[in-house]
């Protein structure tokens, strides 16, 4: 496999990033006015759970599947890449059933206790059906990716979203009249419709793939070992995947209690807190990450490729593909970085017609190649199988970061921008981390 042979996927993941990201706003504009504050309100309570359930039903494996796949191909081992995808199936069914019924189960109390909303319960409950679906869709993303096939995920998304888009809407208006809580539900049926119409698609594809060019149990392992050696393996790799999408979600959590707190504590009342809250993860957040829509395909990209690499000893080929995704990043980061410095007013203007986020703009033309260069070398730490160190720098990041953020904005003054100062730092913190554990790794060879 060359480098080139990454592009086309990259930039179909690209293209569908930026299509997915166009229709969703056209489509949250719409449901807002369809359904009101309220509802979004409701909408907005309920996707967290949905999340956080996805992430305990995959268990991480679709990110491992794509590593171990490249690796046994790689190595022709296509007996292995075979197995290996059959307990991953077995294990994301598994763990997706005792979700889904657990999800069901608890929808009462998870919406009284928990979200302090009944109005939930019914959105809850019919909510298992998408987590079942798209749990399989991610395995079936990550066989792909581990491929080095990338295209297929890149249609099932834009057909998700093209599904999910109309559905959502036409089963919100005709549930709207029975209720709040029957609209809300009709967001979820919609998630599910439009997961469903991407993983038909991938069903689709695997079956030609199959046909032509099988991973399927037909010859030994060349490296045979027991099933529950291999389940172990399997698991070792995704757990600390799965731990650090939970830390990520608790993060989340956190400074939606912290921030607000510690804006109040350095003198703005609860109103101007929770407005500036509000800017900084609703509007300014989301133009520091948009630089991510053509780095993450390419970080997706090289999880296998480095994994390949890695697996046949290729010093060389891992060498050129970590190293082009530096010099990406970094070329990405070059370009962004100058137009949040030299034109953050017009950037908020055109984004949303309000320059109030200019300044933290501007501080990101400063940042945010931190943010992007720990992102891609995560990917390196994924696919070279480092996942447990991956967690243990991710959690010391997050503990500095959380840190700072707690003593920075309580600084009278420093507001919003203490909380950016901390996320920078809680990344850069990562990132050296994970350069000083790949430099480990490659001079064990």
């Amino acid at each position: 496999m060359n480098l080139r042979s990454l592009i086309p996927g990259a930039v179909a993941l690209t293209l569908a990033g930026l299509y997915s990201r166009l229709t969703g706003t056209v489509f949250r504009i719409l449901l807002a006015r369809l359904i009101g504050d309220e509802g979004i309100g409701l909408v907005q309570m309920v996707l967290p759970i949905y999340w956080l359930a996805l992430t305990f039903a995959t268990l991480g494996l679709p990110a491992v599947l794509a590593k171990v796949i490249a690796e046994k191909l790689a190595q022709d081992d296509r007996h292995g890449a075979g197995r290996d995808c059959k307990i991953v199936f077995l294990l994301t069914l598994a763990s997706t059933s005792l979700v889904c019924l657990g999800v069901y189960v608890t929808s009462g109390t998870v919406s009284n206790l928990v979200l302090t909303d009944p109005r939930t319960e019914k959105a809850l409950a019919f909510m298992p059906p998408a987590i079942a679906v798209a749990a399989v869709a991610a395995i079936f993303r990550g066989y792909f990716q581990g491929r080095h096939e990338l295209t297929p995920g890149a249609w099932a998304q834009v057909l998700e979203q093209t599904a999910r888009i109309p559905t959502v809407l036409l089963l919100t208006a005709l549930l709207l009249d029975k209720g709040m809580e029957w609209a809300v539900t009709g967001v979820i049926a919609g998630i599910a419709i439009g997961e469903l119409a991407g993983l038909a698609y991938l069903i689709y594809h695997y079956r030609q793939t199959e046909a032509s060019d099988p991973v399927r149990l037909e010859k030994r392992s060349l490296k045979p070992e027991p099933y529950r050696a291999a389940v172990a393996g399997l698991l070792k790799l995704s757990i600390p995947l799965m731990a650090g999408g939970l830390a990520g979600s608790l993060t989340a959590t956190a400074d939606a209690v912290m921030i607000p707190h510690r804006l109040q504590a350095a003198g703005l009342n609860l109103s101007q807190a929770t407005s500036l809250y509000g800017q900084l993860t609703g509007m300014a957040l989301p133009v520091l990450y948009l630089p991510m829509v053509g780095l993450y395909p390419l970080a997706t990209a090289l999880i296998p490729a480095v994994s390949a690499a890695a697996a046949t000893g290729d010093k060389e080929a891992l060498r050129k593909r970590m190293g082009m995704g530096i010099r990406l990043t970094l070329l990405v980061s070059a370009f962004s970085s100058a137009a949040f410095l030299l034109f953050p007013d017009l950037i908020a203007q055109v984004l949303y017609a309000d320059t109030r986020i200019s300044p933290l703009i501007t501080v990101f033309g400063l940042c945010g190649p931190v943010f992007y260069l720990q992102n891609m070398l995560g990917s390196y730490m994924t696919g070279l199988g480092l996942t447990g160190f991956e967690l243990r720098n991710y959690v010391i990041g997050l503990t500095v970061r959380a840190a700072l953020i707690y003593y920075a904005i309580g600084i009278p003054g420093v507001g919003l921008t203490g909380a950016i100062i901390g996320m920078t730092v809680g990344q850069a913190i990562m990132a050296m981390l994970h350069v000083r554990e790949i430099r480990h790794a490659l001079k064990a060879w």
